[in-house]
């Protein structure tokens, strides 16, 4: 069953850097810290992966992910746990879309002109959780 983001969970994690976790086939965890990321609709996040190695070898073997954002030193603390299924795409729409926001990224940020698209991953929202007030967010 999908979730729904807010519109205020959807700016934090446009705003700000994520940590996805994968794992592999025999369940050893993988995080990472992400930039390359967007709310694209109240329940599908894109993913742009530039850098994956052993991330998207787990997403391939393993496509369901955890997600932590948390917003510090902006009023009261924010975050949320989200968790979802992904799906890799290197060719169609979802890429382009991912190609379209890393000529973004590098329009709003020099020193990134070499960032070069492997795969766009979608992910969608399955369950998410408040890591502040630790209960179940209703969509």
């Amino acid at each position: 069953m999908e979730m729904v983001m807010s519109e205020e969970m959807q700016a934090i994690i446009n705003e700000n850097l994520v940590h996805l976790a994968t794992s592999s086939k025999d369940g050893k965890p993988n995080v990472v810290p992400v930039g390359g990321i967007r709310a694209i609709s109240d329940s599908e996040l894109l993913i742009v992966d530039v850098l994956f190695d052993k991330t998207k070898k787990n997403l391939l073997a393993n496509p369901q992910v955890g997600i932590a954002v948390e917003v510090l030193g902006k009023g009261m603390p924010r975050g949320y746990q989200l968790k979802g299924h992904a799906k890799v795409f290197t060719n169609g729409e979802m890429f382009e879309r991912a190609e379209k926001m890393v000529e973004d990224m590098k329009n709003r940020w020099r020193g990134h002109a070499d960032l070069k698209v492997k795969s766009a991953v979608l992910v969608k929202i399955e369950e998410i959780y408040s890591t502040v007030r630790q209960k179940k967010e209703e969509g």
